[in-house]
């Protein structure tokens, strides 16, 4: 019998924890160049980073 547990994608969490780490390791060289739009790249890695975080470590909790 399958369970819904075993048909669900895994590492979804892992891989925006890492795209929101690069995006805060490239957001400096933009940041320098235009300030808005830095400032919207590192709020973007910030919101993906935090829902990759979630998914990976706090929703297996529940």
């Amino acid at each position: 019998m399958a369970h819904s547990e075993h048909n669900r994608p895994k590492g979804s969490g892992l891989v925006l924890i890492a795209i929101g780490i690069l995006i805060f390791f490239f957001a400096p060289r933009y940041y320098t160049k235009d300030l808005v739009g830095g400032l919207v790249l590192i709020t973007l890695g910030f919101i993906l980073g935090g829902i990759g975080f979630y998914l990976a470590f706090l929703k297996k909790r529940k």
